[in-house]
């Protein structure tokens, strides 16, 4: 059962998220969306294949501990380990990347994350409300960014 205080940590970590201001917050938050980004996708894939965190972990002789760390974000994720994943699962990955547009807008310095709890978006971080039995997990996906 998750106890007020720790719905509070997870609105409190959600908007300091979505909040960041200084270059080194927004280089982090950054920082986490593009390993998120990596480990939704490895996370779909192994489920697809039918092979846990742990089998991923014997795989790249590593500890299901210190990659479970990684996929809650506790941890970082390096690119050796990434690289360690990709050969152990032979998984291939496509990068693409684009210039931003010149001009900044409140809108653009804010990553754009569709937060879902029971496959229902939410759109202001304070329509959150955490179920106490509920089952939480992460899910990343890409979402444009309104213009």
């Amino acid at each position: 059962m998750k106890s007020n205080s720790d719905k509070e940590q997870i609105k409190a970590d959600l908007n300091a998220l979505f909040n960041s201001k200084t270059e080194i917050e927004l280089i982090e938050r950054d920082a986490l969306m593009l390993q998120a980004n990596y480990l939704s996708e490895i996370e779909r894939l192994a489920k697809e294949k039918g092979i846990s965190r742990k089998d991923i972990a014997l795989r790249i002789k590593t500890s299901p501990s210190y990659l479970t760390q990684v996929f809650r974000g506790d941890k970082p994720l390096n690119f050796i380990t990434l690289a360690k994943i990709k050969r152990a699962l032979n998984l291939k990955f496509a990068v693409t990347a684009q210039f931003k547009p010149d001009e900044k807008t409140e809108i653009e310095s804010k990553s754009a994350i569709t937060v879902t709890i029971n496959k229902e978006p939410i759109k202001e971080l304070e329509d959150i409300e955490l179920a106490p039995s509920a089952n939480y997990t992460k899910t990343h996906k890409k979402v444009p960014v309104p213009r």
